[in-house]
């Protein structure tokens, strides 16, 4: 059973009339009684009356015609409901967009959210927000469509740069960082560190610059909030290491910020994905405001 007999069973109790079917549907009227007749065979039963002397059919349906009727123009009804969904998730008035958004970095796309919500306001907005290490290992388990990443990517990945921020020294006003515009790594190795949750990648890039730098920092707290940690620093349990562009938003009047140096680290984004996965147009309209508005990544 295929839909175009279906099409062409519907058509002919629409029309009452084999010949007309054939001549709406381009086809030779041949053709359509073949149909017809491979379609009977497959259900074992006659779908029309015979005609006179059982030489010529007729349109009218028997029993069991009737009952199938009913079914296929449930089937065919549905068929068109697929068709219609397609063009609405292509035309972006039905869809979902799963975003992987670390909590580092989510409130810098803000902006770009709320423009793309109100540019496609039927497109369901869902977020992870976790660290970008889980951020990863969900675009690579094909579980979202797009997220922030640090960092390089792996191969089967692709992104679009979002922001590249030097790491700089959070210390307090009074600590012996006072007026330092730079400090080296190496000279940290004595502090208190307040790091990220596991699941971030910065706290990889920091634990591993420091091995390499040669000292393991000793971690006293971790979270995944920034603007808890900087309270942290505020009350002098540690010091931190954040993007530049964060420390920037916090007073100047509480907190001395020193150039991370030697080596310099930076925190490097990128809008990611899957290249081995089918974009979806949520995904694409949602990567063209990306590339269309970098100068709005920012608090």
């Amino acid at each position: 059973m295929d839909i175009k007999s279906l099409t062409m069973f519907v058509k002919i109790v629409q029309l009452q009339s084999f010949t007309r079917t054939a001549e709406e549907m381009c086809v030779t009227q041949p053709t359509i009684s073949k149909a017809i007749h491979h379609l009977e065979q497959e259900m074992g039963v006659p779908l029309f009356h015979k005609g006179e002397a059982g030489r010529k059919r007729d349109v009218t349906l028997t029993y069991m015609g009737e009952q199938i009727y009913q079914h296929a123009l449930v089937i065919l009804a549905e068929q068109q409901r697929i068709f219609e969904t397609v063009a609405r998730v292509h035309h972006l008035k039905q869809g979902k967009l799963t975003l992987g958004l670390p909590p580092l970095g989510s409130v810098l796309l803000s902006t770009l959210i709320a423009r793309f919500h109100k540019q496609y306001p039927n497109i369901e907005l869902s977020f992870l927000e976790v660290g970008a290490t889980s951020i990863e290992d969900a675009i690579l388990a094909k579980t979202i469509d797009v997220g922030i990443l640090l960092g390089h990517l792996k191969p089967i990945l692709s992104g679009i740069p979002i922001m590249d921020s030097p790491l700089c020294l959070l210390s307090r006003k009074e600590s012996q960082w006072k007026n330092r515009k730079s400090v080296s790594l190496i000279e940290l190795k004595e502090e208190s560190f307040l790091l990220y949750a596991d699941t971030f990648s910065l706290n990889h890039l920091i634990i591993h610059a420091a091995n390499h730098a040669g000292f393991e920092p000793n971690v006293v707290c971790k979270s995944s909030q920034w603007d808890f940690i900087a309270k942290m620093v505020e009350s002098d349990v540690g010091i931190a290491l954040l993007p530049k562009i964060y420390c920037e938003q916090l007073d100047a009047e509480k907190y001395n910020i020193s150039v991370l140096e030697n080596p310099n680290l930076n925190w490097t984004l990128s809008m990611a994905w899957n290249t081995t996965v089918a974009m979806s147009p949520a995904t694409r309209a949602w990567l063209k405001i990306i590339e269309e508005n970098q100068d709005k990544i920012h608090f």
